[in-house]
């Protein structure tokens, strides 16, 4: 039987009856009509649903078990396709929550603007990418912080040989590309003008440009299931980061990116370099979570922590044959501010390093003592 609508009740949070349609995911209103009210309701005590079909001129109803009815379209394939989202696994090589993940892969396929914030190195651009490879996507990625020429590098330039003539930008093209996935990269440190030009762009109820550089001022609508997904630094360390306006923020939904605990930190160094020792791989993690712990204290002596991108550069100089303490002073020294003497960053980070770095003529970096010692030592 071919069914006009199927309705499935619930309470809402006073306690009142609604319905929605689910052959259209939509509400049926239900306030002014006590007769199908009555029925929903009853259609709730009975864990079932409230059909409506056509009986001659007028509806007639039916009550059908809600199991039967899923099975029953599920096999004729009338129900709509499961949301890809809940199907597509996390890469194996990432480290993301599982929400977040499913989020950002909703965000996606419906074509939605979707902001990642958080310290630099925690891999809010390298989650977009791997994103795009999973859904099979075409991604476009435009780096803002590093633009110069706003209006050239978003809408195109004018060119004067033979004639005039105007060649559009490759976000242009982007916009243009149906299904594609725009990657907003370093949003925070853009021009206010580049901010400017993605205002109407990245309003729901606008998605156009206007070419002003183009004869006539044409406008170029965004193309279908575009969804644009932008990183930005986050915090008092970025110093070249702009606040951002809250008008542009509002158009997207904002997601904090995961900073890893130690024991993620130690998993994804092992996914990565798989002949990492583990010992050194125990001792890297075990300096983040020291710096992390020092950076969460009220009057911390550090004023930065160790991004998983230096982490993970740490291991693969490990396994190129450096070892810590060539490691810290060619990339973790550096990272912090010898101002201040003995008081300094730098010096901080240095007694933190040493009761790691191998002494004397050991034949192993670390013994059982050490770690007893790295245990007990606290900084």
């Amino acid at each position: 039987m071919e069914y006009k609508q199927v309705l499935k009740g619930y309470y809402d949070t006073e306690k009142k009856v609604k319905a929605v349609d689910v052959l259209t995911q939509e509400p049926y209103f239900i306030e002014d009509r006590p007769d199908m009210k009555q029925r929903v309701e009853r259609a709730i005590n009975f864990n079932q649903l409230v059909a409506v079909y056509q009986r001659g001129t007028r509806n007639g109803f039916k009550y059908i078990e809600q199991d039967d009815f899923y099975i029953e379209n599920q096999e004729a394939n009338t129900m709509t396709e499961p949301p890809k989202h809940t199907l597509l696994a996390k890469p194996d090589d990432f480290i993301i929550s599982d929400l977040k993940w499913k989020y950002l892969m909703r965000c996606i396929n419906k074509g939605k603007n979707l902001m990642f914030v958080g310290p630099a190195g925690t891999g809010k651009t390298q989650v977009v990418f791997k994103a795009a490879e999973q859904l099979d996507k075409k991604i476009f990625y435009f780096n803002l912080g590093s633009t110069q020429d706003v209006r050239s590098s978003l809408i195109g330039n004018t060119f004067f040989k033979d004639g005039t003539y105007f060649e559009e930008s490759s976000f242009i093209t982007a916009l243009k590309t149906p299904g594609s996935v725009i990657l907003l990269d370093e949003l925070s440190r853009a021009n206010p003008e580049a901010w400017n030009i993605l205002m109407p762009v990245l309003d729901a109820n606008i998605r156009k440009i206007r070419l002003d550089e183009k004869e006539d001022s044409p406008e170029v609508p965004v193309a279908d299931g575009v969804s644009f997904i932008a990183t930005a630094n986050v915090g008092f360390e970025y110093t070249s980061a702009r606040m951002l306006d809250r008008a542009l923020v509002d158009r997207f939904s904002v997601v904090e990116m995961d900073v890893l605990n130690k024991d993620e930190e130690m998993k994804l160094l092992s996914i990565k370099h798989p002949s990492l020792d583990p010992k050194m791989n125990e001792a890297l993690c075990d300096i983040s979570d020291k710096v992390k712990n020092e950076c969460k204290r009220e009057n911390a002596k550090l004023s930065s922590t160790l991004s998983t991108r230096i982490l993970l550069e740490a291991a693969e100089m490990v396994v190129d044959g450096f070892d810590l303490g060539e490691i810290a002073e060619l990339i973790l020294y550096p990272l912090y501010s010898d101002d201040g003497g003995a008081d300094s960053e730098r010096i901080y980070m240095r007694q933190l390093i040493q009761k790691y770095v191998q002494k004397g003529n050991k034949k192993e970096l670390f013994t059982d003592n050490d770690f007893r010692d790295l245990e007990n030592f606290n900084v």
